[in-house]
């Protein structure tokens, strides 16, 4: 008895979400993108990018002929501004970051 071993590869869905996920990480760390941030609209598209980033990471950790290497890391990249403002709010919080002069 013969079975075809499926290959697993890596497909458009992991590469999208790469690039979202890469795009979330510079839009918080990044300089050149820091006036991407102080907007309502800047916040919006980065909500968007990180929302559908974790959705797409999602959908191909669940599919069987996926590589999972770069959906793992677009997962950690789409989870960067949640990540970053947990990290203000506990700075705030335990006094690390001063809250007002």
């Amino acid at each position: 008895m013969i079975r075809e071993v499926q290959v697993r590869r890596y497909s458009l869905v992991s590469w999208i979400a790469l690039a979202l996920g890469v795009i979330c990480f510079s839009s918080v760390f990044g300089e050149w993108m820091h006036v991407f941030r102080g907007t309502f609209y800047g916040g919006l598209i980065l909500g968007i990018s990180s929302l559908a980033g974790f959705i797409l990471s999602a959908a191909g950790l669940f599919r069987r002929s996926e590589k999972k290497a770069l959906l793992w890391l677009a997962l950690v990249l789409s989870f960067t501004p949640f990540l970053y403002k947990l990290a203000i709010f506990i700075g705030f919080m335990t006094g690390w970051i001063p809250f007002a002069p």
